[in-house]
């Protein structure tokens, strides 16, 4: 399976996430230059990434409790895309397990399979 493949499954699962285009630049405006950073979590000014968010960002739908018959919430979902090869890095690893500590929904996605655990 090819990248785009696996994304394309993430995505057939999960319908309500989207690219999550991250990364930073040098903004030139009037003679000024400004460093900026976008995607979510923004990136650090420098150094390493503690906390990397998923290639797929957005929620999924869930029915909940008995007192909210019928009712639906979002849940925060993450999914992180790993084609061939592909490894895990600490930033991609700690957001993972932040979303799930927290009760979101995130996973990774592998050719032959789905993390949906705590990683250590």
């Amino acid at each position: 399976m090819t990248t785009k493949e696996i994304d394309e499954s993430a995505w057939m699962k999960h319908p309500f996430t989207w690219p999550n285009n991250r990364g930073a630049g040098i903004l030139k405006n009037n003679n000024r230059e400004r460093y900026i950073t976008f995607g979510f979590p923004p990136p650090p000014p420098k150094g390493k990434d503690k906390l990397k968010g998923g290639d797929r960002i957005g929620w999924t739908e869930v029915l909940i409790t008995p007192d909210m018959i019928g009712k639906k919430i979002a849940v925060f979902t993450n999914l992180e895309i790993k084609g061939p090869g592909d490894t895990i890095k600490d930033g991609q690893k700690n957001f993972h397990n932040m979303i799930l500590k927290h009760h979101g929904i995130s996973e990774i996605w592998f050719e032959d399979k789905i993390i949906r655990e705590v990683i250590e």
